[in-house]
């Protein structure tokens, strides 16, 4: 029996998964306004508290994973400018 990936899903074995910064700079490229209030309402958190957490001062998973979800299919506005 072949064995399967440990990876859920359909990753390859050599899949490498983003960092917290690097969710985080994602979200924050593709950011748009009131995205802050609908990751808080998403989450439970306060608004102050998702702006602290997407703009560094602390971290957190849960509000860093949802402002990458909200935003990974966008195109961010620098990339079509050019």
């Amino acid at each position: 029996m072949e064995q399967k990936n440990s990876n859920a899903g359909r990753r390859p074995n050599n899949y490498a998964r983003l960092t917290m910064v690097q969710k985080r700079q994602i979200a924050k490229q593709a950011r748009r306004r009131g995205d802050v209030t609908r990751v808080a309402r998403k989450t439970g958190f306060a608004i102050s508290t998702v702006s602290e957490v997407l703009s560094g001062k602390y971290n957190n998973k849960r509000i860093v994973n949802a402002a990458y979800d909200m935003s990974r299919g966008r195109k961010n506005a620098k990339a079509t400018a050019q």
